[in-house]
């Protein structure tokens, strides 16, 4: 199985843990290879409202994620954390659930982010009625 199709499938699951509490734009993510350790970050894409007051407007939907699923789908999982703020990186991405572990035989580092990383462009546009 090639390195993107492994990722890909660890970032459906994370897809499919989600239930969105309103509209919600597709997942986007990002990777990088250390080594033999994979780092794997998931995040909601915003979403533009289109039209009324708030037009041009970015905002994201709140939801819900099923934390047992996704960590039955691991091999073997290290740590597992919900960090509340941003913890020194170079780019602030606010509130995650991170998890280190061994998805398909691969070490991964994976963060689900709260709320898209910042200048990430929207990745749903929502009419919004008058």
């Amino acid at each position: 199985m090639t390195s993107s199709a492994w990722l890909e499938s660890l970032a459906d699951l994370v897809c499919i843990s989600v239930e969105a509490y309103s509209a919600m734009g597709p997942f986007g993510f990002r990777y990088r290879q250390d080594d033999e350790d994979w780092e794997l970050i998931v995040y909601p894409t915003p979403v533009e409202l289109m039209g009324g007051s708030e037009d041009g407007a970015l905002v994201h939907s709140g939801f819900s994620l099923d934390i047992q699923f996704l960590l039955s789908r691991f091999e073997q999982v290290t740590a597992v954390q919900w960090l509340t703020h941003d913890f020194g990186v170079s780019e602030p991405e606010g509130p995650q659930l991170s998890i280190e572990g061994i998805y398909q035989g691969h070490n991964i580092w994976l963060r689900v982010l709260a709320e898209p990383p910042p200048n990430e462009p929207p990745g749903l546009q929502l009419k919004v009625l008058p």
